[in-house]
């Protein structure tokens, strides 16, 4: 058979067997009688038998994702089955599909599901008898077209006006897949935009789906678009706080918060050009002072220059904690190269080694992370706005008002102002800067007597004590409760898709990241991740962060 072939090509053509091709569309072709010899093996004669088998639906639906895709293939198929049923000169050769061919197509689709779905019912109706009482069908009371699409025929049918499709509308099934396609295309004809009801108003121009309005609130739940564009952003419960703002070492300023703020607009002279100055503020992450520098750019000498000043009055810091900008980065560089040349350098004692500052930095577009200077940007803003109005300044007079400023801001109470003026006055960051509340000094401090140099010495411990004692029982416990972020939330876990929250694309066009690594606070809790976007890393807090696949929900 290989090397020669069948033995009907070696005769005349004439002889050859001839094969009777149905030329009917394939819409039409429904069912196909076969008949062969069946034979028993207690018995040698021979049997007929005719049965019925049904077309083999070669398109799966389940294999399509798109309603429009799925009704043109279909569409090509009929048109190669049809041609190849057809002589040659009647076969359609056109390039592209036309909307009848389409129609019938959607036609086809639509009874070969409903055969599947409502298998009695349809069967019932073909054969003209009675719905089951069970039915789900039997208050529409559904009847088939010309082409055999089962439709409902409810109280429209004398409304000529009406299109057709209106009066007698298509029935779907609940659980199918063609209807989830439907759904899905008449969804995203909306722009994933358009609600519940406008889809369903949409689809009963045409359509009469069982239970239709649960079958699109699944479909949105499903859509990933839709997912993307009403994804919420992560949230944690407030954290507790860290232990450089509870610690009480006798001198102020030894941890401290930087931050800057600016542009302010300064005059140089007539005929000169302005100048851009900045405020760069300096806050005592546990007293609440305030140190206000004046910087004339956004480098890193600038800011250096300022950092020598309040170095010089206020003392050297042991740990500084700022956000992420490139003049704080590159300063901790040159402070960490500073401290090693000091190291390296035997001249020095193991007294200046220890003098190497702690610098912290928080995650990237993480504000809140820095609440405690960022409180203080505010305030001094509306206390330096408050005192220079719009008026044109000197770099005098700005380096002026900043001070004023910075009085203002250190004499605000802390506590309580209680209406009993035999009560203690209310304690403010001047007291435990230099005994002094808002240029009045306070009585503790300044009653004149006649003390011996160890009995006056006792008494400074004294009021340093009374100091602190205030502080922990009248500003702590004001610091405990959370004013916001109240509810625990699942973290984060590695694995995770997110999308990462942009300030230069809408929302919808925010990219999708991967969780790489989690960095926990003391609690336990996760605040801060890092995420994989195509081959870059990031560094967010989850704020930044909506989750999108989490393996716990809240």
């Amino acid at each position: 058979m290989w090397w020669e072939g069948p033995e009907y090509l070696k005769e005349d053509e004439s002889q050859w067997p001839r094969n009777v091709v149905d030329k009917r569309p394939a819409s039409a072709v429904e069912e196909v009688k076969q008949k062969y010899t069946v034979k028993e093996p207690s018995e040698e004669k021979s049997a007929f038998m005719t049965t019925t088998t049904k077309i083999i639906w070669r398109l799966q639906p389940e294999r399509f994702s798109s309603w429009n895709k799925l009704t043109r293939l279909q569409a090509w198929v009929m048109r190669f089955t049809t041609n190849c049923r057809s002589h040659q000169h009647e076969r359609l050769l056109d390039k592209g599909i036309n909307l009848e061919e389409i129609r019938d197509a959607e036609k086809l689709i639509l009874k070969t599901t409903q055969k599947e779905c409502f298998k009695e019912e349809y069967t019932a109706i073909v054969e003209r008898k009675k719905l089951s009482k069970n039915s789900k069908l039997l208050s529409l009371c559904p009847l088939l077209d010309d082409d055999g699409v089962m439709r409902s025929e409810g109280r429209l049918k004398y409304g000529e006006f009406l299109p057709y499709d209106i009066r007698y509308p298509i029935v779907l099934p609940r659980k199918s897949w063609i209807t989830k396609l439907i759904v899905k295309h008449h969804h995203e004809l909306g722009n994933h935009s358009v609600g519940t009801n406008q889809i369903l108003s949409t689809l009963s121009s045409k359509y009469w789906i069982v239970a239709a309005r649960e079958a699109i609130i699944e479909w949105e739940r499903e859509c990933a678009m839709c997912k993307r564009k009403k994804a919420k952003r992560t949230e944690q419960i407030m954290a507790p706080l860290p232990l450089n703002r509870l610690t009480t070492p006798l001198r102020a300023f030894a941890r401290v918060g930087v931050d800057f703020a600016g542009p302010f607009i300064t005059v140089q002279g007539r005929g000169k050009r302005r100048q851009k100055c900045y405020l760069c503020i300096f806050t005592c992450l546990a007293r609440r002072a305030v140190h206000l520098e004046i910087a004339y750019g956004l480098d890193v000498d600038s800011f250096l220059t300022a950092f020598s000043r309040m170095i010089n009055r206020r003392g050297l810091p042991e740990e500084i904690i700022s956000d992420n900008g490139t003049n704080f980065v590159a300063a901790d560089k040159e402070l960490k190269k500073m401290t090693c040349q000091i190291v390296n350098d035997s001249k020095f004692t193991s007294a200046m080694i220890k003098r190497k500052i702690k610098w912290s930095f928080n995650p990237p577009q993480a504000p809140h992370f820095g609440g405690v200077f960022e409180t203080m940007i505010k305030a001094a803003k509306r206390a330096i706005t408050a005192i220079l109005s719009n008026s044109d300044i000197t770099d005098e007079e700005l380096m002026t008002a900043f001070t004023e400023a910075e009085a203002l801001i250190n004499c605000r109470p802390l506590t309580y102002q209680s209406a009993n003026p035999h009560d203690d006055v209310p304690l403010t960051p001047n007291h435990l800067l230099h005994g002094q509340m808002g240029g009045t000094f306070a009585p503790e401090s300044t009653k004149e007597v006649a003390y011996h140099p160890l009995r006056r010495w006792r008494r400074i411990q004294e009021l340093s004590r009374h100091f602190w004692q205030r502080w922990f029982h009248e500003w702590i416990p004001g610091l405990s409760p959370r004013k916001k972020w109240f509810e625990l939330w699942n973290n984060l876990k590695v694995g995770d898709v997110v999308l990462m929250m942009t300030t230069d694309s809408p929302r919808a066009h925010w990219p999708l990241a991967r969780v790489l690594e989690v960095y926990s606070g003391q609690d336990g809790n996760v605040r801060s991740v890092k995420v994989q976007v195509a081959d870059k890393t990031f560094v967010r807090p989850i704020v930044k962060l909506c989750p999108l696949e989490l393996e716990s929900a809240k």
